[in-house]
């Protein structure tokens, strides 16, 4: 839109906001509505782009994998100060993603980065789920679909109405150790952490991992052996041992991502990218684990959040059974 249209469009509804929602007279009030405004302004923008590089784009991989395009949360509502958008990318896999999938597994990577990478051009502001809708439990808006075009894309966009009375979507299984890391950790699994947290099962802290000098020698072949030196998963186990080595803890007791180092029975336990995620109670229960660490998102350079989960009370972690 032209910069007059938006700026009458941001008069109107700031109005709006001062006469049905808050004091008259208010001047902070009412620039603070202004905004706010301005601030769903600038996540449409940021929405806009996705529609514009999907459209200039769908004939090439991967975004031609590309069916629908779903918008939910504070944004779809018409929160006027909405969280990052949520956007739900539905996508028909082909053998060229099942192998890429299965590369960026076996390396740590995301494999929804080339997705997010060819529809924001690397600008931060949006939430993506990925062939999310089957699970969802709550509407979501339809923008594009394949076949359609941008025009009735953009006109779906802009016709979702700004609403005051809408507050910001609350984050749905969120504990204060997943703030940053819930793009990574799927809602299913968060319910589950947040259940057993509650129950008592278990108990969980968040830890940044440092880099560090892996001191055993057999630890370090270990690391070798698996993985190349590049590779973010030979750092997120570095780091690991190296933790385990700083607080005098024999890297031959560890299991590290679906292998045991040395020993058979290991009270320590290690994973990455949520791969083992469903073993956890076995492994604290059946296996007398003492803890287990989870690299949530291995990166080559970035920090290296991860979750230190301990066992509670054994019996109700037994029962558990998560996917």
């Amino acid at each position: 839109m032209c910069g007059q249209d938006r700026e009458v469009r941001i008069v109107r509804r700031s109005s709006e906001c001062q006469e049905g929602h808050l004091p008259a007279g208010s001047v902070a009030a009412r620039l603070r509505c202004e905004t706010d405004i301005v601030k769903r302004e600038r996540a449409a923008v940021l929405v806009e782009h996705v529609l514009r590089a999907l459209d200039d784009s769908q004939a090439e991989w991967p975004l031609s994998l590309i069916t629908d395009v779903y918008v939910f949360g504070s944004f779809a509502r018409g929160a006027l100060e909405p969280h990052d958008v949520d956007v739900d990318i539905e996508f028909e896999p082909d053998l060229e993603w099942g192998a890429h999938f299965a590369g960026c597994l076996a390396y740590g990577r995301d494999p929804f980065s080339m997705f997010k990478r060819s529809l924001t051009g690397g600008k931060r502001g949006c939430q993506f789920q990925f062939n999310f809708r089957d699970r969802a439990d709550f509407k979501m808006t339809l923008l594009w679909r394949r076949g359609g075009t941008l025009q009735t894309a953009l006109e779906r966009l802009h016709a979702i109405q700004a609403d005051p009375a809408a507050g910001r979507a609350e984050r749905d299984a969120m504990l204060p150790e997943f703030d940053g890391l819930d793009q990574w950790i799927p809602l299913a699994l968060r319910e589950q952490l947040v259940d057993a947290v509650g129950s008592g099962a278990i108990t969980m802290e968040r830890l940044v991992l440092t880099d560090g000098v892996v001191i055993s020698e057999q630890a370090h072949e270990h690391l070798s052996h698996r993985w190349q030196p590049t590779s973010p998963l030979y750092r997120a186990a570095s780091a690991v041992i190296a933790d385990w080595e700083r607080r005098s803890i024999d890297p031959g007791q560890g299991h590290l991502h679906g292998s045991d180092i040395r020993d058979r029975d290991t009270p320590y336990f290690a994973g990455f990218g949520l791969r083992y995620f469903g073993a956890i109670p076995r492994c604290l229960t059946q296996f007398g684990g003492r803890e287990w660490i989870e690299v949530v998102h291995p990166t080559r350079t970035r920090p290296l959040d991860a979750l230190r989960i301990l066992p509670g009370d054994r019996q109700l972690l037994k029962q558990a059974r998560w996917p």
